[in-house]
């Protein structure tokens, strides 16, 4: 369907409206293009605060368990039955956020990837008869 617009000398000229597969397709890229960002920037917010917090938490670990042990631990066990041992709690403190961490990396940047399109499934049925 024709678009009409009004020209300096208020003529009405009809202009062919562009088909509409390129638009979508364009607009689809964007959309993926947005969700990629988002989750890059996710990732970033996500290691920024788990760096941060293991950077406030490992001193104030340290500090509280020098404090209720004396002096520097032989064993590392809140299970221990030797006096002056430290408790581990930071360990999964940091094995916790590292997962969380590394599940939006993987998102970001493995699994966020750009949908398939004709050409790919040509190309991998043309590499396919090739073997």
């Amino acid at each position: 369907m024709p678009i009409e617009t009004l020209t300096t000398n208020e003529r009405v000229v009809s202009e062919p409206v562009p088909v509409g597969t390129p638009a979508s397709e364009d607009e689809e890229l964007r959309k993926f293009a947005a969700r990629h960002l988002e989750h890059v920037r996710k990732f970033k917010l996500y290691l920024s605060a788990y760096v941060l917090s293991m950077l406030v938490l490992t001193p104030v670990w340290i500090a509280t368990q020098y404090e209720s042990a004396d002096g520097w631990p032989e064993h590392l066990s809140s299970r221990s039955r030797y006096p002056g041992d430290w408790d581990p709690w930071i360990i999964w403190v940091a094995l916790i956020g590292f997962v969380v961490v590394a599940i939006a990396g993987l998102r970001a940047y493995y699994f966020d990837r750009r949908p398939t399109t004709e050409a790919d499934i040509d190309r991998e049925v043309e590499r396919l008869k090739s073997r």
